[in-house]
């Protein structure tokens, strides 16, 4: 992705305070999983003003990394010169398995700006499937899938008011933007300013966005591979090796061939918007928007 850089980076407001805590940055991309949020996650990374985590979801906040870790790694993760720092980690919006992470993250950073897209729920259920078996994560069959605890986790994860209701309980509305993916995709430079506007930032132009961690990228990767990235000896050690070597890394143990993953059938995809339908209802009323191009 290009960019035409112009304007000078402005500071946000929200910078004095978080500083007075141990560390956090100035703003959070909490989801949803399989929803954009590396596409969003590498194109801040590129402007001069923002300073995005080193690893996309550092998890920081999750009980166990934040334990394992500590302030001083997850402070190095971050260009400390840049006017405006982020992070983007999907696990923050999954309640059910990570509980408790919007107290943390209001404890260490209460003014911080929270950023949600919202991807069709049934066809995010669907990608998150493909996902978790590519990456080895799971290899529950589809007819087994909604009656599995996996199952249900994937279904959670798509009930967006459910889990945005639980960082509403600390954080003011005014601090979360609710962005479409469908609309990321269709007019991404209309989003994109509205980011720009909501983090207090000036607009960049953007000549070309692309899609980044494509199902057929990550269906050649070798799920140990995928594993081992994720540990957290992986994450203390990541520093000490630049973003191209890692990725250079990455495209030498690919695959050849892809791995096969079953599909879900239309069945399966109708019970699975059946049981959030309730929600969606509830998720248009707190974002404001229809999303009249949703399948429930």
């Amino acid at each position: 992705m290009a960019l035409l850089k112009s304007g000078k980076p402005k500071r946000p407001t929200s910078r004095k305070t978080n500083r007075a805590h141990a560390f956090a940055p100035d703003f959070f991309i909490i989801g949803a999983m399989k929803s954009g949020t590396t596409t969003l996650h590498q194109y801040l990374d590129q402007r001069d003003d923002v300073g995005m985590a080193r690893i996309k979801e550092t998890d920081y906040f999750l009980q166990d990394t934040h334990k394992a870790l500590g302030v001083d790694w997850y402070k190095s993760q971050f260009d400390l010169t840049r006017a405006c720092l982020g992070e983007a980690s999907p696990n923050y919006t999954k309640y059910d398995i990570f509980p408790g992470v919007p107290d943390r993250i209001y404890a260490a950073a209460p003014e911080a700006k929270l950023i949600f897209i919202a991807r069709d729920p049934v066809t995010r259920f669907a990608s998150h499937y493909r996902h978790s078996w590519l990456h080895g994560h799971m290899r529950v069959a589809p007819e087994d899938l909604l009656a599995s605890d996996n199952g249900r986790h994937m279904v959670e994860c798509s009930r967006y008011a459910a889990q945005l209701e639980k960082y509403l309980e600390v954080f003011d509305r005014s601090q979360l933007l609710i962005v479409d993916f469908d609309q990321l995709c269709e007019i991404p430079q209309t989003v994109l300013d509205e980011i720009a506007r909501f983090l207090e930032l000036d607009p960049e132009r953007v000549s070309e966005l692309a899609a980044a961690n494509t199902a057929d990228h990550v269906a050649r990767i070798p799920p140990f591979i995928k594993r081992a990235a994720r540990s957290k000896l992986a994450r203390r050690v990541d520093r000490f090796f630049p973003n191209g070597t890692r990725q250079a890394l990455g495209r030498a143990l690919s695959r050849r061939d892809p791995i096969d993953v079953p599909g879900l059938g239309e069945e399966i995809l109708k019970a699975a918007a059946e049981m959030m339908r309730d929600d969606a209802r509830r998720f248009r009323t707190l974002a404001g928007q229809d999303f009249s191009q949703w399948s429930v």
